[in-house]
């Protein structure tokens, strides 16, 4: 692991070598004062991530940032800024993945640094960094996600500051609406208050809907060529429902709202695929269309990637847990056995079950279901088919 840290105040950079290397001695760390220093590092390094102060004393920060992103688009990009700049930092978020408010103590960042570790070859962790980092504009946090997650983390925070914040995004607030009457959280009466729909979802599965809405509607330029967005919300929403189903089935009650955020964002990756500006991803999807051949299988053969690497690498990036983001990275091939419940395989069976009718060439993976012996037990397999087929005939 090679990190490039640039920052302006030397004891800052002192004090970070000295954490980092009481940590984690074999993470190579190089800390520069100046833009044109880290360019010269980087035109003669390779480097996994880029921490870089906004106010630099050569150059702008998110010049520099913008630089990486030319020169090594595999590079995690992270900025440093002092509060009153974070609002200007809006106008290089394409550039950024992640943004961190000074002051920041050494341990936030190594927990930084170990949190985008979820791939268990540094090679594709690697590749489908450049991958992405490639295409251009990267989608950030949306705004209206940083500003709730700040609003959590307050002890004095009741659901009525939550729902005065959604109400600024009617596009969230009405989705919010449409959850809280939907199957997965049925009641008795129609709920018509949001204050009440947010404290039915729960905090998890609020943060992911804010999370998806967010993404969808930053991507005004460039906008996902081919792909219906509405659609996508759709089967994304039957997924996030039926994953949910099956973790309460088997009585994991502490894992639903888990499991439904994970199956709401689970194919997140194919927005960030159809932003390609080459448009290839047009083209696949209308083969995924055409043919039976999984969207996955095309995906690998045109780009070496797929969108579940994709939408993986991004939540992570967006400082998710792996517990979130490996069932998004697995979804399309989970593993065997295992410890724990197998959301990978949970996620997976509801993905191929809610890929059928007009959807079935985009969504499904090409098989209803995966064979018993991933689950390792065949009684669950069956029991978990019915699930979803008897939700499928009540919806």
């Amino acid at each position: 692991m090679r990190i490039l840290l640039v920052d302006g105040d030397g004891d800052f950079l002192h004090r970070i070598r000295q954490a980092f290397w009481k940590s984690h001695r074999t993470w190579e760390v190089i800390l520069v004062q100046t833009g044109s220093e880290a360019l010269q590092v980087l035109g003669r390094d390779q480097v996994d991530i880029v921490f870089s102060d906004l106010k630099l004393p050569d150059m702008e920060g998110a010049e520099l940032i913008h630089q990486v992103r030319e020169l090594q688009p595999g590079a995690v990009r992270i900025a440093l800024a002092d509060p009153a700049m974070a609002e200007w930092t809006e106008q290089v978020e394409g550039d950024l993945h992640r943004l961190f408010i000074k002051p920041l103590e050494p341990d936030f960042l190594i927990g930084a640094v170990e949190s985008l570790d979820i791939e268990d070859d540094p090679t594709s962790v690697r590749s489908v960094r450049a991958f992405v980092g490639g295409l251009g504009r990267i989608p950030s946090l949306p705004s209206l996600y940083s500003e709730l997650v700040a609003l959590l983390q307050r002890e004095d925070a009741g659901m009525g500051e939550v729902a005065r914040l959604i109400r600024r995004d009617l596009g969230v607030a009405s989705q919010v609406l449409k959850l809280a009457n939907s199957v997965h959280c049925a009641s008795d009466r129609p709920v018509s208050e949001l204050g009440q729909a947010l404290a039915m979802l729960g905090v998890d599965s609020l943060r992911s809907l804010v999370l998806f809405r967010g993404l969808i509607s930053s991507f005004d330029s460039p906008r996902p060529q081919g792909l219906d967005l509405e659609q996508l919300w759709l089967h994304s929403f039957q997924v996030a429902t039926g994953v949910r189903k099956l973790v309460v089935l088997e009585g994991e009650t502490r894992l639903a709202d888990l499991a439904f955020s994970v199956g709401l964002l689970h194919d997140i990756g194919l927005v960030v695929l159809a932003t390609d500006p080459s448009h290839r991803y047009c083209s696949i999807l209308e083969q995924a269309q055409s043919s039976r051949i999984p969207l996955a299988v095309l995906e690998h053969d045109t780009y070496g990637v797929d969108h579940a690497q994709i939408g993986a690498h991004l939540l992570n990036l967006w400082g998710l847990p792996p517990a979130f983001c490996r069932p998004v990275r697995e979804h399309h091939a989970p593993p065997a056995g295992g410890e724990g419940f197998p959301l990978s395989a949970a996620l997976h069976l509801a993905d191929a079950r809610h890929g059928g009718g007009s959807t079935a060439g985009i969504f499904a993976d090409g098989r209803w279901g995966l064979h018993p012996h991933v689950l390792g037990d065949a009684d669950r397999f069956n029991r978990w088919k019915t699930c979803l087929a008897d939700e499928n005939q009540s919806a």
